[in-house]
């Protein structure tokens, strides 16, 4: 992994709500910010992230101006999300779009059609109204692939009884990773040091703060050396608002399979299932 364990944890208050993680012998309980708590039965979790992908599976590779990022989608956990993608690049949709908006090292949004994040004239009401799409399998480790929150249907009593309902849109969101401290990496695991969510993310880094609280449909497999190079590139703009000094671009994005993409550039960035796969056995 390429994040040290020790160092500062940076803030990350952005895009999305943030959670109070907490883990449990056997559960992982995420809190929203509406104080609604969530468990997840880790016995029941399959790390799908972390496996080798097979020959038939989708993939997409998003060409960058920095150059390309291979991903594995899974349908099977994210269907409408992974729909909506597949759809909006085979018709061109991501062609010239732009990053536009990085925080450093943590994550970097893309797929809009002006530098700023607005998609003006390309706006499809249906393409922007995906109903969120949680899975117990997909968690936010690094290369992560995750739908950005367009809109919620919100109000009180909603909030109140966790019926609120959020939608995803075509703009997209790749994760990069926090730094780990010794303090954060306890906290995760708490009494239960046999936690292969806790584990994924100490070896692979992600951003744990964002555990059950969006669309995940995608993990990066090869081209993490390009998810390095945009979320290290320097930025502009105010707080929360930051943007790339100069423009990144998605030249566009390729839907294939596994055994027809191009070949993964080998990287000193290694891809989740490289990373794991002698400790795969022990994670699981």
């Amino acid at each position: 992994m390429k994040r040290s364990t020790t160092g500062k944890i940076l803030k990350i208050g952005l895009l999305l709500s943030l959670i109070s993680a907490t883990v449990c012998t056997s559960l992982y309980a995420c809190m929203s910010m509406s104080g609604y708590t969530s468990t997840v039965d880790l016995a029941k979790v399959n790390l799908i992230q972390l496996e080798e992908p097979k020959p038939e599976d989708p993939v997409a590779v998003i060409r960058t101006s920095l150059g390309d990022i291979s991903v594995r989608l899974f349908p099977e956990e994210a269907p409408n999300a992974v729909n909506n993608f597949e759809e909006l690049a085979k018709a061109g949709f991501y062609d010239d779009t732009y990053v536009f908006q990085l925080e450093p090292e943590i994550y970097f949004a893309a797929g809009s059609k002006t530098p700023e994040g607005e998609l003006g004239d390309a706006y499809n009401e249906a393409n922007e109204s995906v109903e969120r799409e949680i899975s117990d399998n997909l968690w936010p480790f690094r290369g992560a692939l995750c739908a950005l929150t367009t809109k919620s249907d919100t109000g009180f009593w909603k909030m109140l009884t966790d019926r609120v309902k959020y939608y995803n849109g075509s703009r997209f969101i790749l994760v990069d990773s926090i730094e780990f401290t010794d303090e954060l990496v306890t906290e995760m695991y708490g009494d239960n040091p046999d936690n292969k969510v806790a584990r994924a993310f100490e070896q692979l880094g992600g951003v744990p703060n964002y555990s059950q609280q969006m669309t995940i449909f995608g993990q990066t497999y090869a081209g993490f050396d390009v998810l390095d190079a945009i979320t290290e590139a320097a930025v502009t703009g105010e707080e929360n608002q930051k943007r790339p000094a100069e423009e990144i671009r998605i030249l566009t994005v390729e839907i294939t399979t596994y055994q027809d993409a191009p070949a993964p550039v080998t990287t000193e960035a290694k891809a989740p299932a490289e990373t794991t796969s002698t400790t795969t056995t022990t994670t699981e």
